[in-house]
């Protein structure tokens, strides 16, 4: 049997011939660009983010008309969006001479003397939109309710108008972003809140006495 050969033996491990102070640079060097380069993706993640709300920011804003440019005068309350992106409205009050009203009717027989109520709330048929909370997309609008001037109610409409007009309709609302960002509003006042929270005694919402037409495009 032939006798083992011996392995030979390893050569040895040369260690890095870069200097030691140079290695240490070099790895302090590579850390920090690592987190600069998260800092730097945390940063424009922020950016991109507050550029997608801000493209995305709703601007509900309410109207009470009691004309038209062209066609027959017109009652109504319309709410109308002006920002970038789609508003929830999720509550909507309406105040005359400092009371609020929760329907037509009721807004009606605020406006008028009682001696006149029944027959302008007979005559006023309008169009309404009754639902109780809206959606609205960006550069969009509702007709809350509509009341057209006719030959056949015209006393009777010119007696609203006035009433509305001399008593001060107020129009309170509140509504929220896509991202949950919420506003309420009066007047033409925009105010930051957490959340809407309806108030179920004073929310607004038509309930025509009459069937109701459907609401012509905005």
């Amino acid at each position: 049997m032939a006798p083992e050969v011996p392995e030979p033996p390893h050569a040895p491990h040369h260690g890095s011939s870069l200097p030691r102070w140079l290695e240490w640079t070099t790895a302090i060097s590579a850390l920090v660009i690592s987190i600069c380069s998260i800092g730097i993706a945390v940063y424009n993640a922020s950016i991109e983010s507050r550029l997608l709300k801000a493209n995305s920011y709703p601007y509900l804003v309410s109207a009470f008309n009691d004309g038209a440019l062209s066609g027959p005068d017109l009652l109504s309350v319309e709410l109308m969006n002006r920002g970038m992106g789609p508003a929830d409205e999720r509550s909507l009050r309406l105040k005359l001479g400092g009371r609020y009203v929760t329907d037509v009717q009721a807004l009606i027989r605020a406006a008028v003397s009682p001696a006149e109520a029944d027959k302008v709330v007979r005559l006023l048929v309008g169009v309404h939109d009754n639902e109780a909370t809206r959606f609205i997309a960006a550069k969009d609008q509702v007709v809350v309710f509509q009341i057209t001037k006719t030959p056949q109610n015209a006393r009777e409409w010119d007696l609203l108008d006035k009433g509305l007009t001399s008593q001060g309709l107020e129009i309170e609302f509140c509504y929220c972003s896509v991202f949950e960002q919420c506003w309420t509003v009066t007047g033409t006042v925009h105010t930051p809140v957490k959340a809407c929270v309806r108030d179920p005694a004073h929310e607004f919402t038509p309930k025509p006495r009459y069937a109701a037409s459907p609401l012509p495009p905005a």
